[in-house]
């Protein structure tokens, strides 16, 4: 017996496995396709939040703080959840086909779009608020656009939510 038939009859074993072997399978493969959809909600909704220090005195350094603290937190979440095994659940939500449409025609984006000439001529407080803002707006764009990736793959789109085990107890007890 060589390598050759060795391999064929593991191919073989593999094809005739049970459906469940198949469902695991299907359900690995979707974890390993990654649009990163949830990041990038994180990231989007982190940013919208960003946008309440525009106005303080010295904000941009605030927010600049806030944001690497919250980068920092993600981090230390996703190794915590490693290590204490809490039991995290993704929710998917279907995002509806007339969504995508509207997503897909008219893409997100403040229209704010200033050359850097007449950037230039604007007060230092007006830079910075468009500098804030153009950051919000790509946060938002990429989520957009993972939405829209997974639908072209997919044919469908899923909206992705995080839960832990005590934000699902609340939900439940707020239901």
């Amino acid at each position: 017996m060589g390598a050759g038939d060795r391999l064929l009859i593991k191919r073989k074993l593999q094809l005739q496995g049970s459906a469940s072997d198949g469902m695991l399978l299907k359900k690995t493969r979707r974890s390993e396709e990654g649009y990163g959809i949830l990041k990038a909600k994180k990231e989007a909704v982190a940013a919208v939040r960003l946008m309440r220090f525009k106005r303080i005195p010295g904000g941009l350094d605030i927010w600049m703080d806030h944001w690497l603290e919250m980068k920092a937190k993600m981090a230390a979440e996703e190794e915590e959840a490693i290590k204490k095994k809490k039991r995290k659940r993704v929710v998917r939500r279907r995002v509806p086909k007339a969504l995508i449409d509207h997503m897909v025609a008219w893409p997100f984006g403040s229209g704010n779009y200033l050359t850097p000439v007449q950037l230039a001529k604007r007060s230092p407080e007006c830079r910075q608020y468009y500098a804030l803002s153009t950051f919000i707006d790509a946060k938002l764009r990429a989520y957009g656009q993972a939405l829209i990736r997974q639908y072209n793959a997919l044919g469908y789109a899923e909206d992705e939510i995080e839960l832990t085990d005590s934000e699902e107890d609340a939900t439940v007890v707020e239901s």
